[in-house]
């Protein structure tokens, strides 16, 4: 999946306001729980049953969002990942690459269309070889911003997952919450709130395996560019040439 800045941003922002609203009505829950069971009407019987259920949800809501609290630690990872894409295939890296691979090369070179003799036989000797040396680091660069472009778009896809569970989940504790105010249903609530909630996990633990995948494949293929990078065997005479005639 292509990333986008704007996007992940949006996405973000939602999974904030999600944890923000699911924080909000597990205390209303709890809170409309105790008020239901502390009426002196309600029987012991009635009482205990709908607490153990409320504290099972805030059990497991506790943990959700404990887990994705900590998957948030590395919400700055696909933005940065994004923008080293960007550094690599720009005019910093490729972008400069590229355009001594052009210039260096033997039919591009000005000087000996206006200079000739044995010096302008010997510069261009010496000048054009940098064109398939500078060309490789292109190439390399290119393959860097690509990979990097994919791990960031497979961290797109891994929170897009997470902001799609909670849009399952909070309406679930929406109705949990307004069955706790008058105690009816609260536990048949919860434990669709509940249900809901693990049904939905599987999907973010989908995306993270899928997560793992990714980049551990492009772990991979740059361990691989670290080892070509270190290969002179495409460079005239073995290393990078010197450009002086």
């Amino acid at each position: 999946m292509a990333f986008s800045q704007s996007a992940f941003d949006d996405l973000i922002e939602k999974i904030n306001e999600k944890l923000k609203k699911a924080g909000e009505l597990i205390n209303d829950i709890v809170n409309d729980a105790n008020g239901f069971a502390d009426k002196w009407y309600i029987p012991a019987a009635v009482a205990k049953p709908v607490i153990a259920a409320v504290n099972k949800l805030v059990e497991f809501v506790n943990w959700i969002l404990e887990k994705i609290g900590e998957f948030l630690k590395g919400v700055i990872a696909p933005v940065m990942l994004f923008l080293d894409s960007l550094d690599w295939q720009d005019k910093k890296i490729r972008g400069k690459a590229s355009t001594a691979s052009s210039t260096t090369a033997k039919g591009n070179l000005q000087a000996p269309k206006e200079w000739k003799g044995e010096g302008a036989d010997a510069y261009t000797g010496a000048i054009w070889t940098q064109s398939s040396a500078a060309g490789q680091v292109s190439s390399a660069a290119d393959s860097v911003a690509t990979s990097l472009l994919v791990a960031a778009g497979a961290g797109l896809v891994f929170y897009g997952a997470i902001a799609a569970f909670l849009v399952q989940f909070v309406p679930a504790m929406v109705a949990c919450s307004a069955a706790g105010a008058t105690g009816v249903g609260l536990i048949p609530a919860a434990i669709a709130a509940i249900g809901e909630g693990t049904a939905g996990w599987v999907l973010v633990t989908t995306a993270s395996l899928a997560l793992v995948t990714v980049l551990g494949d492009q772990a991979k293929t740059l361990a691989e560019m670290k080892g070509q990078a270190g290969d002179n065997s495409a460079f005239p005479n073995g290393h990078w040439p010197i450009g002086t005639a």
